[in-house]
């Protein structure tokens, strides 16, 4: 995944976020998790193999 994409999965992640907290909607809220985890996990896969 390219640092482009990880981008645009982490600003879906967090717009779900927002929104899951802005109209109270709890699967919205969880389901946000998926996209969150996703790009957290490449960034860590990313800066690993830096070192």
């Amino acid at each position: 995944m390219t640092m482009l994409g990880i981008t645009a999965v982490l600003t879906i992640g967090i717009l779900m976020l927002v929104v899951g907290f802005a109209s109270k909607k709890r699967w919205l809220q969880l389901l946000s998790i998926v996209p969150l985890s996703i790009s957290i996990f490449q960034l860590v896969r990313l800066l690993g193999m830096g070192m």
